[in-house]
């Protein structure tokens, strides 16, 4: 099997060295996205600008930097670190059903982590955080985690009947 590492000459949408603000412009439906996406954010940094004070103003912009200086520093280094290892141990048929199992478990578990923690609750009010989310949380991860793994089990086992 052999892969074309470029793609054919007469592609409509491929990159053109020599014109790249023309290649950058076109297809023409790729402004249906950009559009509406730079008005958003015109929007809301308009929002942001007028209706915020300067201290919740300079509150924000810290959350914002640090936002994505823990993705930089934090996240994406583990995201690689997992992608390496997973491409060393796991067979190639298993690996999406791994990434997208991580990927799920992590999800949840950001999502999961204020209640696990107790932020906002009222040491007095135990109707505030009723059930045990740990327990839970380890119950959903165990699932997610069972569940890829029998797709990666399924996909490897069809890969070596096919091969």
């Amino acid at each position: 099997m052999t892969r074309v590492s470029t793609p054919p000459p007469d592609h409509r949408y491929v990159s053109d060295d020599s014109r790249p603000l023309r290649s950058a412009l076109t297809p023409w439906w790729r402004w249906l996205f950009l559009v509406p996406g730079l008005v958003a954010v015109g929007v809301g940094g308009y929002g942001l600008w007028t209706d915020l004070s300067a201290s919740a103003l300079g509150s924000w912009a810290v959350w914002f930097v640090g936002s994505a200086l823990v993705n930089d520093l934090l996240v994406a280094p583990v995201w690689i670190a997992l992608g390496w290892l997973a491409a060393r141990v796991l067979p190639r048929p298993a690996r999406a059903p791994a990434v997208v199992g991580v990927a799920v478990s992590g999800a949840v578990s950001l999502v999961a982590l204020p209640f696990l923690l107790g932020f906002g609750g009222d040491p007095g009010d135990y109707s505030f955080e009723p059930r045990n989310y740990g327990l839970t949380l380890l119950v959903v991860v165990g699932v997610v985690l069972a569940v890829s793994a029998a797709w990666a089990a399924v996909r490897v086992q069809r890969a070596r009947d096919s091969a």
